[in-house]
C-alpha cells in the first residue's frame, strides 16, 4: 500500500467534539488564524471540486477572488502540497493533485482500518447518550432529504459519516478519520465511486438503524462492507472495468 499524508493537529476534546457533533455546519467558517482561513478555503474549493484535479493554481485569481493576498495564498499551495491536495512543480507553479486510483485505494484501505475502530470506540463511549444517537439520526434524515446541488448532497454525506464518530473519544483517531473522509469526497465529487456495487442508500439506512438500536457489532460490520464496496469500484476503475467520470 502506498503513502497517505495525513496531517494531525491538536486540538482541545471540546473543540472537537463540538463540531464532530454539530454535522450540519458544513459552510466554511473562519479559523483563528489567516493562515488557517486561507488554507479552509482552498481545501474547500478543490475538496468541493469547484477547483477541478490537475487545474492550475492561479494565485493572483484566486486571492483577488476570495479577498487575501497572494502571499498567504502561496503559502497555503505549500501546506496543502503536505496534505497532498497540491501538487508543486518548479518553474511551472502549482495545481490540484490530480486523482490517482492508486491513492484513492489508499485512502480507503486505511478508511477501512480506523473508521470502524472510530464507531466501536464511538459507540462504546455513546452507549446511553440519547445527544449521540439523535445526532445520527439528524443527520442520516438530512442525508436522505431532498438537496438542492449535488454539493449538498455531499455535504451530508460527510456530515453523516462524522456523527457515527462523534462519541470517540480517542482524538487522534477521530482527526485521521475525518481527514481521510474530506479526501475520500474528492472520488466522489469526481464519479470515481459512480460504479459502485449494492446499495450505499441501503447501508446508510442499517447504519443509522444500528447505531439507533446500540447493535455494535452490526454497525461495524456495515460500515466494512460499505467501505469495502467503495474501495472496490475505485479498484475496477483503475483496472479499466469502469468509466471514470471527469
Amino acid at each position: 500500500m502506498g503513502h497517505v499524508k495525513c496531517t494531525i493537529t491538536v486540538v482541545s476534546s471540546s473543540a472537537l467534539h463540538r463540531s464532530a457533533t454539530r454535522p450540519a455546519e458544513v459552510v466554511v467558517s473562519s479559523p483563528p488564524t489567516r493562515a488557517a482561513w486561507v488554507d479552509q478555503l482552498l481545501r474547500r474549493a478543490i475538496l468541493s471540486g469547484e477547483l477541478q484535479p490537475g487545474e492550475k493554481l492561479l494565485g493572483e485569481k484566486l486571492a483577488e477572488q476570495w479577498g487575501v493576498s497572494p502571499t498567504p495564498l502561496r503559502e497555503s499551495f505549500q501546506r496543502l502540497a503536505g496534505e497532498g491536495l497540491v501538487v508543486i512543480e518548479p518553474q511551472r507553479g502549482a495545481r490540484v493533485a490530480p486523482i490517482d486510483a492508486a491513492v484513492a485505494v489508499d485512502v480507503y484501505e486505511l478508511r477501512i482500518l480506523l473508521d470502524p475502530a472510530a464507531l466501536r470506540s464511538s459507540m462504546e463511549a455513546g452507549t446511553g447518550d440519547a445527544e449521540f444517537v439523535s445526532g445520527v439520526d439528524d443527520a442520516y434524515r438530512r442525508l436522505t432529504a431532498r438537496h438542492r446541488n449535488l454539493m449538498s448532497f455531499h455535504d451530508a454525506h460527510r456530515a453523516f459519516h462524522l456523527s457515527l464518530v462523534a462519541a470517540c473519544p480517542n482524538l487522534l483517531l477521530l482527526r485521521q478519520v475525518t481527514q481521510l473522509l474530506e479526501h475520500s469526497q474528492r472520488y466522489h465529487v469526481v464519479g470515481t465511486v459512480a460504479h459502485r456495487a449494492g446499495d450505499p442508500g441501503e447501508e446508510h439506512r442499517a447504519l443509522a438503524a444500528a447505531v439507533r438500536d446500540g447493535d455494535t457489532t452490526l454497525a461495524v460490520h456495515t460500515l466494512t462492507a460499505h467501505l469495502r464496496a467503495t474501495r472496490d469500484s475505485i479498484v475496477a476503475v483503475a483496472l479499466g472495468e469502469a468509466d471514470t467520470v471527469g
